[in-house]
């Protein structure tokens, strides 16, 4: 296709859609009707098609090559690659585009043209992680939001309301000097990954994750985030770089530097991390770009929290107590904290010699010390039992009265005792694989409420939860012991209600196997991969599918989930998942049919052996 006779040349760093917006305009026309004069779409433009980029390279007499090499160019999935890095559409593809006006000015003088026709955005400004000219030293400011992204990109159209502005100097902010983070993810986008420790890692990821170790560094100046006017967070980047940078270490000592400015664990990590704890265990949990952070962060939290049944590690919930604070230890045993710390140094658990760290974070390995611990424990009266497990005394009053609790002693002549490790051992039981809770939404309620509903004692709750019948127990965030432990209240009223229904619905099974599309379940059970009872619902007389006990049985035998996996192996859902991968095992699929992240139980333990075997 020969070259129009007007044209325009290529800006520095100039995208695709900038290009094609001012050659269009240099022809008349709005960069859509001039894409379908030429027959292909502006749409295509946008997602950098190479057969719409070579069009337009052709028509503008540029190669199609620098055309297209600082534009994001569309992969599928909702995902674009720039400069050889992966984004979300949400990232690269976001309402508002900014650009330094130094730039734009710089381009409007001298070439004898329109400043609408010679003013290119250039395609590193859609990176939501660079934050300054390099060239000028200028912020990349907010030019202006459209929604539509057919009106979005079309800049000359966008850009000429505040030319302008953007000539008189209105958009022209405080420059802003270059920082170490700027300066190097420009160079990953323009040379590649850098030999520093960060460019082992995905550009978004590691840019996030300076941004969110930035956040929470803020803890150690006694700020927040709210205390950062909106115009200036984008320093938090370089605050997170100049430590990751310096590779894990200095991560590591970053992180034990903001434990130290709360007095106990049970704060929780999202309090002491802020965001950078809610994203790695949540937000980008299932994102692998993230699992090296994610890892660290998780490592770190092992090798130096007192994490026990009822604690969430990055998301998943604590199976066994791997090791005691002072805090902890004298809890479970009913000891003096300042006498437990001596007897520990006498034993050698702990060091004389080592800086004594508050009670809550002088950490030592459970196991060893069990024996230790048991010989030191101390009967407590009932008053104190309570508090320890964090009950009411109604509350604790009922669990007495259904036989969950029971004195040490109770003899006639003397007041009963109780035992700290037997009450430690009670919530262990209740929180093993318990889920965390932000809020007690969607069913969930606390075991003595939903008793109470039911008009049954707590007992028989606490006992399906040891027999395993009940699974979907929540550990509620802000609380401890038996008063955070709560229960959905519709599994509860299936198995002991009155009016119960005849087995397990699709969508309540599918919450207690961790699966999240009961979709999935309900694909496995049409194709006959496994059984489900056809019955009447006695609530509302409909008959639906309902999984039996020996349907779920049948479910067990034949195939793990991530989460059920994470508690036959006592180990993270992420590591046996990452095992699973590199052993070859992907999740179960049937004619070509997928069914979420599950799992053969055959596949499974032919790679990792039986869960009885596995945790010897």
């Amino acid at each position: 296709m020969p070259s129009l006779p007007l044209s325009v040349g290529l800006g520095h760093r100039e995208s695709a859609t900038s290009y094609t917006a001012r050659l269009a305009a240099r022809n008349g026309l709005p960069a859509a009707e001039f894409c379908v004069d030429f027959g292909v779409t502006f749409s295509n433009v946008i997602d950098g098609e190479p057969e719409a980029l070579a069009v337009i390279a052709d028509l503008g007499g540029v190669p199609a090559s620098d055309l297209a090499a600082w534009s994001p160019i569309y992969v599928g999935n909702r995902r674009y690659s720039f400069r050889g890095h992966i984004f979300h559409s949400k990232t690269i593809r976001r309402p508002e585009l900014r650009g330094c006006p130094h730039c734009l000015k710089q381009d409007a003088e001298g070439n004898g043209l329109p400043a609408e026709q010679s003013m290119a955005m250039q395609g590193h400004w859609l990176i939501p992680h660079v934050g300054v000219c390099l060239l000028h030293e200028h912020p990349l400011v907010p030019l202006f939001r459209e929604a539509h992204p057919l009106h979005r990109y079309d800049s000359v159209q966008m850009l000429s309301p505040v030319i302008p502005a953007i000539l008189e100097g209105q958009f022209d902010q405080v420059s802003s000097l270059s920082s170490n983070f700027e300066d190097w993810i420009d160079a990953r986008l323009v040379n590649g990954p850098r030999p520093d420790v960060l460019s082992r890692h995905p550009l978004h990821a590691a840019s996030n994750f300076c941004r969110l170790l930035g956040i929470a560094l803020l803890r150690l100046e006694g700020m927040s985030l709210d205390h950062i006017a909106p115009a200036s967070r984008h320093g938090l980047y370089e605050t997170g770089f100049e430590v990751a940078s310096m590779g894990d270490e200095a991560i590591r000592n970053a992180l034990k530097r903001l434990e130290g400015l709360v007095e106990t664990p049970q704060d929780g990590p999202k309090k002491i991390y802020p965001a950078l704890y809610d994203r790695l265990a949540h937000d980008y949990a299932d994102d692998p770009d993230y699992a090296a952070f994610r890892q660290l962060l998780r490592d770190h939290m092992a090798e130096t929290w007192p994490l026990g049944p009822g604690d969430e590690l990055l998301g998943e919930p604590v199976v066994e107590r791997q090791l005691h604070s002072v805090s902890t230890a004298a809890k479970a045993t009913g000891v003096d904290p300042r006498r437990l710390r001596k007897l520990l140094v006498a034993e050698g658990i702990l060091r004389a010699d080592a800086p004594a760290r508050p009670d809550a974070w002088e950490v030592f390995d459970a196991q060893s010390v069990a024996p230790i611990l048991a010989c030191l424990e101390k009967l407590v009266p009932a008053t104190t039992f309570r508090n320890l497990i964090g009950a009411s005394r109604s509350q604790f009053d009922n669990l007495v009265a259904d036989g969950v609790l029971s004195p040490t002693s109770n003899a006639d002549d003397t007041n009963a005792v109780w035992s700290p490790r037997e009450g430690e051992a009670f919530l262990e039981t209740l929180l093993a694989g318990a889920v965390q809770l932000r809020q007690p939404q969607h069913g969930w309620e606390h075991i003595a409420k939903s008793a109470q509903r039911l008009k049954i004692g707590p007992g028989a709750i606490v006992r399906a939860i040891r027999d395993g019948d009940l699974r979907r127990v929540g550990n509620l965030e802000g609380r401890t012991g038996y008063a955070a432990v709560f229960v959905d209240h519709d599994e509860v009223s299936r198995l002991l209600g009155a009016e119960a229904p005849p087995g397990y619905s699709i969508e309540t099974f599918a919450k207690t196997i961790g699966l999240r599309q009961p979709s999935m379940l309900r694909r496995l059970i049409q194709d006959g991969l496994t059984p489900a009872t056809r019955m009447t619902n006695p609530r509302t007389g409909a008959q639906q599918d309902y999984l039996t006990r020996e349907d779920a049985d049948a479910f067990h035998a034949r195939f793990h989930t991530l989460r059920t996996l994470s508690l036959a192996y006592g180990r993270s859902w992420q590591s046996l998942a990452a095992d699973l991968t590199a052993g070859g095992i992907a999740p179960f699929r049937h004619e070509g049919r997928e069914y979420g992240q599950l799992y053969l139980k055959e596949d499974v333990e032919r790679l990792l052996g039986s869960p009885e075997s596995a945790m010897r």
